[in-house]
């Protein structure tokens, strides 16, 4: 055998056995299912955690304020990416991969982030939507001394137009607390708290919960935690809210008709802050004050102190003095008083059926028999036998969102009837 035919032949060979090579990658390759698997890497962090949203909500997110670390700013804008992801489709997605491992706090979130999402497939509107833009205005940031953990707070707006209500909605300023722990390669979620309506309904559920069984957040460890968390969950499930029937209720009648619509529309779009009115780091019943003065409702400086709703002293000033303002005018149970008892010159009022309400009337969610926020109704969603359903309902802090997925079974309606110019 010479050289030239020896060297064709190992040619061969090498291109056979090159070819058994590369169809046998290939069956492994498709055998294993690598494809899949790099996938799922690509979509998965190093801990198997889920990294891209299921939802096909789109949602943009930007961060101001204060500086944080890249990392920081990551993990913030994918949980609320998330979170608003979920949202959108009225699905919760998993958010396990923004917290530390075994952490109470993610399933607390999670018992909340269900309970909405529930109220929002329960709703009789269509409440998804398919995008929304979102600011995380980053209020603080504080290092933990002698640890490795990061305090930040920020205050979240949001903006988006549910399908079924014809309306655009929005949140304004919601104020949310991160502890993060910066120990490993990445930051995580340690603590998490929210002023959020639906948040703030589970955790007075579950404290009640621990409570009726004696014991607080304190005594739990983490493996307890998912059995009084799916307790409430039921609880919460079976006992969510809904309205009343309109009844016959009986309101004096007032010399002057409320200009409700022109109410709504300052409880929608908010104000300029103009330097009169003062504004409180509890700001609702002070916010909803301003909309009914917009709705031509007169201050009532007359009386006693306790009976009168009003901002300014005897005469207008800019100082914002302390002593220009009644209690009615920014505590809720002072307002609901007033509501309830004035008979002589301004606002008249009564308490109605949660049912009974209209626009530029006044809502309060109630826990333990207080009142917890207070809320303007900007429009009325009914039935066609004209019960109301449900209502968008403003205040400082949101513009046009749902009444009942804001988690509150307990509520109160306050109809704001007109007032009076004579002391009668």
């Amino acid at each position: 055998m010479d050289r030239k035919f020896r060297n064709v032949l190992t040619a061969m060979i090498v291109v056979v056995l090159t070819a058994i090579y590369v169809v046998g990658i290939f069956l492994l390759w498709d055998y294993l299912n690598v494809n899949d698997t790099i996938d799922d890497i690509l979509d998965h962090d190093f801990n198997g955690r889920d990294t891209s949203p299921a939802s096909s909500t789109i949602v943009s997110v930007s961060v101001t304020g204060k500086t944080i670390t890249d990392e920081e700013e990551n993990l913030l804008s994918g949980f609320f990416q998330y979170f608003y992801a979920g949202l959108g489709a009225c699905t919760p997605e998993k958010l396990t991969r923004f917290y530390t491992n075994q952490c109470e706090y993610e399933l607390i979130d999670e018992l909340a982030y269900d309970y909405e999402t529930f109220l929002m497939k329960s709703s009789p509107l269509d409440l998804s939507f398919p995008e929304c833009s979102l600011n995380l205005n980053v209020t603080r940031r504080h290092p933990v001394p002698r640890s490795h953990k990061i305090e930040i707070d920020l205050a979240l707006s949001a903006q988006m137009t549910p399908a079924g209500t014809g309306r655009p909605s929005s949140v304004r300023g919601e104020t949310h607390r991160f502890t993060l722990d910066e120990s490993g390669k990445a930051p995580l979620i340690l603590i998490h708290s929210a002023d959020r309506p639906a948040n703030r309904a589970a955790d007075a559920a579950l404290d009640a919960l621990l409570a009726a069984n004696r014991l607080t957040r304190k005594d739990l460890t983490y493996s307890y935690y998912p059995k009084y968390t799916e307790t409430v969950r039921e609880r919460l499930h079976s006992g969510a809210p809904a309205l009343a029937a309109a009844d016959g209720y009986s309101c004096p009648v007032p010399e002057y008709e409320y200009d409700r619509k022109s109410a709504a529309t300052a409880a929608r779009n908010g104000f300029d802050d103009d330097g009169i009115f003062k504004v409180y780091e509890e700001n609702d019943a002070n916010y909803i004050s301003r909309c009914i003065f917009a709705g031509g409702i007169p201050m009532d400086s007359q009386g006693e102190k306790n009976d009168q709703w009003k901002w300014y002293d005897s005469e207008i000033n800019t100082e914002r003095k302390k002593t220009g303002c009644s209690k009615s005018w920014f505590d809720r149970e002072a307002f609901y008083i007033y509501v309830k008892t004035n008979t002589g010159f301004g606002l008249v009022g009564c308490e109605t059926s949660t049912g009974g309400g209209s626009v530029g009337d006044v809502v309060q969610l109630m826990i333990d028999g207080e009142p917890v926020e207070e809320l303007m109704i900007t429009s009325a969603v009914r039935t066609g036998d004209g019960t109301a359903a449900d209502y968008l309902v403003s205040n400082d802090r949101y513009s046009s969102v749902s009444l009942l997925t804001l988690g509150f079974s307990d509520f109160r309606v306050l109809h704001i009837a007109g007032y009076n110019t004579a002391n009668i």
